[in-house]
């Protein structure tokens, strides 16, 4: 059994691509986001296009382990719920009952397991690679989608990063098929006190049926 065990382990790191070293990072990264069940920072995302960039600034919201709100100036959001999602982000937007294993579900799964330092289970669950990285400041998790993209939505890199001294999570970054970057930087965070439940709640509204993704 302990054989069994020990190949399906060494399985699942050489299909990431991972170095003995890239696992010990990952773990430290891992250990140090565990203590966090809650916190509460200021948000700023860009999107940088061929021909535009655009901005926009806000709050974050976090409750260990699945439940989040992303809450901007504008009026644009992303709000989950356990299994509920709640968006009016860019092509998305309506209140969704999340599937097992959907698109939708994987867009909540990169912010939920990048605020925990859950990478590997990400990259397990999504057929990423991963790269480890100190970038300036940064210690980088680079993750690459080895799967064809789906209706040119899903995300071909992932990238976290995560402070180099203290390694809390301090960018996400998304690149889709076509290039585009969303950059959501977090800063001025304050950990582990209560959050108000109020802010992931839903407004009175018909929900919308599942995605097909």
């Amino acid at each position: 059994m302990k054989r069994i065990m020990l190949m399906i382990v060494l399985s699942c790191v050489f299909s990431l691509g991972l170095t003995a070293q890239d696992n010990v990072m990952l773990k430290k990264i891992r250990e140090a986001n565990a203590t966090i069940q809650t916190f509460e920072t200021d948000l700023h995302n860009t999107q940088e296009k061929s021909d535009k960039k655009t901005e926009q600034a806000g709050k974050l919201y976090f409750t260990c382990p699945n439940q989040f709100a992303a809450l901007f100036d504008n009026g644009k959001h992303m709000i989950v719920n356990a299994d509920r999602l709640k968006i009016n982000i860019g092509i998305f937007n309506g209140t969704f009952k999340l599937r097992g294993s959907g698109m939708m579900r994987s867009l909540c799964n990169i912010f939920l397991y990048g605020f925990q330092g859950r990478c590997e289970e990400l990259a397990n669950e999504n057929n990423y690679s991963i790269k480890v990285m100190q970038i300036g400041p940064y210690q980088q998790v680079y993750c690459t989608n080895k799967r064809k993209a789906i209706l040119d939505i899903s995300y071909k890199n992932v990238i976290f990063n995560y402070d180099k001294t203290s390694l809390m999570l301090r960018q996400i970054i998304l690149i889709d098929s076509n290039n585009t970057v969303d950059t959501y930087s977090i800063y001025n965070t304050v950990y582990n006190l209560p959050v108000d439940p109020k802010v992931y709640t839903f407004n009175s509204q018909k929900q919308s049926s599942s995605p097909p993704w």
